[in-house]
């Protein structure tokens, strides 16, 4: 089946409730609320692609907190696709 020759997977960065809640505020996207955990590269990454699903009101406030991740694991912004919100404060 050729159609199959252009798919590509990835894996979900996978996260337990025991370690989520051991993880401190500081180490979410929004902290208040410990949604979206940053607290390693795949987590950023995902909060990355997930950014569009996130609340307008709080936007701005996640757009920084993944930045500055970002920068701590070195991930270029070109990961940022033209269609992603969070382009804009890049």
């Amino acid at each position: 089946m050729a159609y199959f020759k252009s798919f590509t997977s990835f894996t979900e960065a996978k996260l337990h409730a025991k370690e989520r809640h051991q993880l401190p505020d500081s180490e979410f996207g929004l902290p208040s609320q410990r949604r979206y955990p940053l607290h390693d590269r795949a987590h950023v990454l995902a909060a990355v692609r997930m950014f569009n699903k996130v609340e307008p009101e709080y936007e701005e406030e996640l757009a920084r907190n993944i930045i500055r991740k970002m920068k701590e694991y070195n991930i270029p912004k070109e990961t940022v696709g033209p269609d992603n919100r969070l382009r804009k404060y890049l």
